[in-house]
Parts: C-alpha cells; structure tokens; sequence
C-alpha cells in the first residue's frame, strides 16, 4: 500500500528543513495525533540529532521510528516505524522530500507500507483509509508550522484537550 502527498510551503527549503529534519525528535509540536515524541540513539546520519524516534500516538500507543535516510544537503528524510505497530503491519517507510520552487518548496511525503496474512487483507483498506485522511493532515499541519511558527487549528485543539486532561 502506498500513500503520497504533496503540499507547496511559503517558505525556503531550509526553513522547512528545519522543522522536519533538523527536529525530527519534537514532531508532536506541529504534527497531529502525536502526543509526545522523543529521539534517541547516537546519529547515523550527519546532521541527524538521534538515529531513532519514540511516538505516543492518541489512541494507538508507542511506535518507534529508526532514520533510513538523513540528507540535509538534497533535502531527504527517510524513516520506517520499527516498534509498535499490529503484526500483520510487516513494513512501514516514510519519506519525505523538499524541492526547492523558487521563495516557496515542493514538499513530498511518500509512504509504503505492507501487510501481511487474513488480518492484512481484511484490515489494509481500511488502515489505508485512515491514513489517507491524516496524512493529508499531517502535511497541512507542516505547511502551517513552518509558515506561521504556530501549529494548525486542528493541532492546538488536540494540545488544548490534552493539557484540559493533564488538569
């Protein structure tokens, strides 16, 4: 199954590096469904501030990311969730890319994933679904992050349930 996206950001291709790779660890700051993230491991990639990254996902639990690709010089971020994911899941790889467009960037995100088995079959439409509609909002949430340094509507109202919980 695969899924892509793509978003043009009123911003540099380093302005937006900056966000997505450069804070690769601190997602849950801009990106919706995440609770919290975390990196950790000594950088593989130069560049790279971790080599791996826990999520608290609402409503899902921990997933763990390792980088596959780190490319602060063509602008290129690859990640495969590693941990956390149903059995049937056997691959998830995502990977984003930034083209510069003049002022403005093309930003790319290209996720695949397999499945395996009954559970597979049965339960891939449906994930691929679901992931359709959050990954379109996962980029829109980029493209607000980085244009306005503030995260979306949708990403503030999750943070403002969140910290009414934490109350």
């Amino acid at each position: 199954m695969e899924l892509k996206k793509e978003i043009v950001i009123n911003r540099p291709a380093h302005e937006v590096w900056e966000v997505l790779g450069n804070q690769f660890s601190t997602a849950y700051k801009w990106a919706r469904g995440l609770t919290h993230s975390e990196g950790f491991g000594k950088p593989m990639f130069q560049g790279a501030e971790c080599s791996n990254r826990t999520c608290e996902v609402h409503g899902f639990g921990t997933i763990q990311e390792d980088i596959k690709k780190f490319d602060s010089k063509n602008y290129v971020l690859a990640y495969e969730v590693v941990k956390g994911f149903p059995g049937f899941i056997t691959s998830a790889v995502n990977t984003w890319s930034l083209e510069r467009k003049g002022s403005n960037t093309l930003v790319s995100m290209h996720m695949k994933m397999q499945t395996k088995g009954f559970k597979g079959a049965i339960m891939g439409p449906m994930i691929k679904m679901q992931l359709h509609k959050t990954v379109a909002g996962i980029i829109e949430d980029l493209k607000v992050f980085v244009e306005t340094g503030n995260p979306s509507d949708y990403k503030q109202k999750e943070l403002a349930k969140k910290r009414r919980k934490a109350a």
